[in-house]
């Protein structure tokens, strides 16, 4: 991406500036300006301080500062600061800190630079007493000087001079509600200028998600209060009002109902929450509320109600025992209804059930996943129940996967009274000694085998699996794909004749498996309950998959998954090398492997030489890799191949193979089952001898996970948000996520993640990040872009379950930029935001004057060439006519990026873009492979920029198109352009 930095100085102050500029900085004998601060503290720098000194000097009006040299306070704290429009600046250190202008009056300054007002210096626990020296400029309308700001740093004491402070004390399991009176008091004690409170804003706190969350009274869209639930994500986006009747808007909250609700197992420990008080007049007062959580055991796993269930058995909870508890701990208030509020990821040992109303107002039992039991109430009286997602608490009932192991999940859940009583309390569920063996396998029934040995299905277990899906009784089961089964061990059952039948591969499908005997009539039918596996002796740590359809008496059918372990299966952990080429499908879709893809992968390891074959270490663990799928190949074999373990070392797949070799372009991944990540090894191999190795990394989710993506400001660093991510996995598998492990790191000149505050430890790809566990988690994961730095930076992982094993892959992008573009038709949930934010910052492309970019508007020829020719390195060009783009249009086709005469108000087409962009950026059209991607097109331009990932194609049922004369919107030439600016 291109750079810029843009600095603002008034027109006529630049001679002054100038001049002023031989001055020598101020002495650090003494200073103009001092500031005390403590340790683990904050001081703010006032910038009235800032004024009176400009003023006192020259009797002139400040507009900004800057800091021209200072010492090294890395040891001691760092500076956090806000624009004009509150986009908060963490983690500011020394390298960073001179980059900044800070501004005394908004009027003076756009809304995204740096207001002086907000410029607080942080300061860590631990560290010895210091001053701490800063020399700034002063720029103003009687122009600039030199003056010096210190910083004592008094080790020793949480207590920033200057601050008040608040203490609330609350212990683990209970909660505190402030005092709105408490702020007023202080307030006014403070101000001394008559103002009267008006609201409070938190501004700075420690990450305090796991010891517990705040809870205040907000307004809802129809205009009732609500009790709403602040994380440590959201707690700075809302103001707290000390008048209720001022409460309006989202995020307005009435200041006399914000409470801490501590987690049971809170350890002791004290949070500080940084806040500002504002005044009806705008007077302002900084100040530090604590909240002091009592030393928890942090090991119970008791709550308040506790039941006990069996492995592949389920328990009912009792209403009772909540109607009890709740009228014990409340006013005399009758329970009403119970909401889950926080818990386990429970979907790896189990899942609720409980009844409710259907659209037809019929009773029927529902089942409640990870996803959506916090979106459930449940009633204790059944004639309360009417709407979606009301059910009878009395139905409420946990089944426990047959191999879920020894575990305690924790439910918090909010208990609402008939009055308006609430009561929190915890809901634990122990289940009992499993008899896994710890097989990590993926399956609807799993079975376990000793190598040379045999198992024999069990016909209620299918029986069980299509009741659960559809409440029908099973009549037959016919299985629709084997994999493993050929390689592994031999299937037998039995026919109406009692004759033994053994099955590969090839005939599985054809036969009719029955759960009842009495139903065996043709040649095709056997027992369900005969169905024997016997597991070759060579097969240890092998998976068999039989995916099959289980249809029901009534006409239901469900679709399922038999998987078969033998011997010691380990666990399917993402290697930290894995995901070097990473694709996605859904659980019913196909992946196409794609040749180019892995020449990339090559050249970024051997520039200058070209890849030549590629083989496979190992098939896929999960699901089947096959050469020509669909039989529409005119390489290598005509008809369908899988790839196994067993023939995937002797077949050469080529780049531009020859019509006997098979050809690297005709690989078809086929999965089996969801929310898994199956990894595929191969080495590449090329010119002069050179070969390397790496892992096609493929995601199989109900939907691709989505893009978490952010804009930040250069020279700033990035905290993970562990929330943003949690939901686009829970969006796409509809499980939650135990941690991630990265898949790579950034470059070094794109920046560094740290783990932790300070930089004396590094993220790593082998380290698996906990999401609410574990002693390093994601939201301790820190990006700190290179000084400098703009462009875009993506980070992939693969989010893991409780086991550690991979369910899906996904990508944290990070869009780092010299400032925050704002298209009035542009929002974070528009799908080409991350490419017009970031080409607007890099100065590639630009909206309409009237604020708006109308990604939706067709684009022209015109628009279209000068967009390419900026994002492939090409100046700006003055028109040599009226049309705004004839400048532009002249030059390629000076430089042969067009030839003959051109429409430039006329709609661009696929093709035209690519063969000017492929030229415009010098592409190769000589080292292509011989395998044409599309069908519908043979430009050697097309091809090369394919091959450079740049444009994509349409595939369906074995066949890729181009739709060469297809025209593009502006949104649509942005992701082009973006392409080929991150290609170069």
């Amino acid at each position: 991406m291109k750079t810029f930095w843009k600095k603002k100085l008034p027109a006529c102050l630049l001679a002054l500036a100038l001049l002023a500029g031989t001055v020598p900085m101020a002495s650090a004998a003494s200073a103009d300006l001092t500031y005390d601060v403590d340790e683990d503290s904050g001081v703010w720098l006032d910038a009235d301080d800032f004024q009176e000194i400009y003023e006192d000097d020259n009797g002139g009006y400040l507009e900004y500062v800057e800091f021209t040299d200072y010492d090294d306070f890395d040891d001691y704290g760092y500076f956090t600061f806000e624009d004009f429009d509150r986009y908060g600046f963490d983690d500011v250190d020394s390298k960073a800190l001179e980059n900044y202008e800070f501004y005394y009056d908004r009027a003076d300054a756009d809304d995204y630079d740096i207001d002086l007002d907000t410029l607080r210096f942080e300061t860590y626990d631990n560290i010895d007493s210091d001053t701490l020296d800063f020399d700034v400029r002063l720029y103003g309308d009687e122009g600039s000087f030199y003056a010096t700001v210190r910083i004592d740093v008094e080790g020793g004491s949480r207590s920033g001079s200057g601050d008040v402070e608040l203490t609330y004390k609350v212990d683990p399991g209970d909660d505190v509600t402030v005092d709105a009176e408490d702020f007023w008091d202080l307030f006014d004690e403070e101000d001394g200028r008559y103002d009267e409170l008006e609201y409070v804003e938190f501004t700075s706190y420690d990450d305090f998600d796991d010891f517990g969350y705040f809870g205040a009274d907000g307004y809802d869209s129809d205009d009732y209060i609500l009790d709403y639930e602040l994380n440590d994500s959201d707690l700075d986006d809302a103001m707290f009002y000390y008048d209720e009747n001022d409460v309006w808007y989202d995020y307005d909250f009435e200041l006399d109902t914000l409470t801490f609700y501590a987690d049971r197992n809170a350890d002791a420990d004290t949070l500080a929450f940084d806040f500002t008080m504002h005044g009806v007049d705008g007077d302002k007062v900084y100040g530090t509320l604590y909240i002091e959580v009592g030393k928890g055991s942090g090991t119970s796993s008791k709550g308040d109600l506790t039941y006990q269930v069996d492995p592949d058995d389920d328990v009912t909870l009792d209403a009772e025992d909540f109607y009890d508890f709740f009228y014990d701990e409340s006013d005399y208030d009758e329970l009403e209804y119970v909401e889950f509020t926080d818990y386990d990821d429970f979907d790896d040992y189990g899942c609720f059930y409980a009844d409710g109303y259907d659209s037809d107002d019929y009773t029927r039992d529902y089942e409640l996943n990870d996803s959506d039991l916090d979106d459930a109430v449940f009633y204790y009286d059944e004639d309360d129940i009417w709407d979606d997602y009301d059910f009878e608490l009395d139905t409420l009932t946990f089944a426990a996967d047959r191999n879920a192991d020894e575990d305690t999940l924790t439910f918090d859940v909010t208990m609402r009274g008939v009055k308006g009583d609430k009561i929190s309390a915890t809901l634990t569920i122990e289940i009992g000694k499993g008899s896994s063996t710890g097989t990590k396998v993926k399956g609807d029934i799993i079975y376990e085998v000793d190598p040379d040995d045999s198992v024999t299905f069990d016909r209620d277990d299918f029986w069980d699996f299509l009741d659960d899906e559809t409440g029908d009784d099973l009549e037959y089961v016919r299985f629709t794909d084997a994999d493993g089964l050929d390689d592994w061990g031999e299937l037998y059952s039995y026919d109406y004749d009692d004759d033994r039948t053994y099955f590969d591969e090839s005939d599985l499908d054809d036969g009719y498996f029955y759960y009842d005997s009495k139903d065996l009539f043709y040649d095709e039918d056997f027992t369900l309950d005969d169905l024997t596996f016997v597991a070759d002796r060579d097969a240890d740590g092998k998976v068999v998959e039989l995916d099959f359809t289980a249809y029901g008496e009534d006409g239901d059918k469900a679709y399922g998954t038999v998987a078969i372990a033998i011997g010691d299966v380990g666990g399917t952990g993402v290697a930290a090398e894995g995901g070097d080429i990473r694709y996605y499908t859904d659980y019913s879709g196909r992946v196409q492997i794609n040749a180019n893809d892995i020449a990339r992968f090559f050249e970024e390891s051997y520039p200058g030489y070209t890849l030549q074959y590629v083989t496979f270490k190992d098939a896929p663990t999960y699901g089947s890799l096959y050469y020509n799928y669909y039989g529409t190949s005119s390489y290598g074999s005509s008809s369908s191949l899988r790839i196994t373990d067993d023939n995937c070392d002797d077949i050469d797949f080529y780049f531009s193979p020859s019509s006997s070799q098979h050809a690297l372009s005709e690989l078809t991944y086929i999965p089996s089952g969801v929310n898994y990540c199956a990894q595929i090894p191969f080495t590449a191999y090329g010119s002069g001898s050179r070969s390397v190795s790496g892992t096609i990394l493929i995601s199989v989710n109900l939907s691709e996970v989505p893009d978490v993506y952010g804009p930040t400001p250069r020279n700033t660093a990035v905290t993970f948000p562990a929330a943003s991510i949690y939901t686009a996995v829970a969006q796409s598998s509809g499980l939650g996520l135990a941690s991630i492990q990265l898949l790579e790191l950034p470059a070094t000149n794109e920046g560094v993640i740290y783990v932790g505050s300070g930089t004396s430890k590094r993220a790593d790809t082998e380290t698996l990040y906990g999401y609410s566990s574990g002693s390093e988690r994601i939201s301790q994961l820190r990006f700190v872009p290179a000084s400098g730095f703009t462009g875009s930076v993506e980070i992939p992982y693969v989010a893991c379950n409780s086991s550690g094993d991979p369910i899906a892959s996904g990508k944290l992008c990070l869009g780092i930029v010299s400032a925050m573009e704002d298209f009035s038709d542009i929002t974070s949930s528009t799908w080409c935001y991350k490419y017009v934010l970031e080409l607007s910052d890099a100065d590639v492309i630009d909206g309409y004057s009237d604020g708006t970019f109308k990604p939706d508007n067709q684009v022209t020829y015109g628009a279209a060439l000068k967009l390419i020719m900026l994002a492939a390195g090409y100046d700006e060009q003055k028109p040599v006519n009226s049309n705004v783009f004839s400048g532009y249009l002249a030059r390629a086709q000076a430089d042969g990026l067009v030839s003959g005469s051109v429409n430039l108000n006329a709609p661009i087409t696929r093709l035209a873009v690519s063969q000017i962009a492929a030229k415009a950026m010098g592409l190769s059209i000589s080292n292509l492979s011989s395998v044409r991607p599309f069908t519908d097109t043979t430009d050697p331009y097309v091809q090369a920029l394919n091959a450079a990932g740049i444009v994509e194609g349409y595939f369906s049922n074995g066949t890729s198109t181009f739709k060469p004369y297809n025209t593009l919107t502006r949104g649509q030439i942005s992701a082009i352009v973006w392409r080929m600016e991150q290609a170069q």
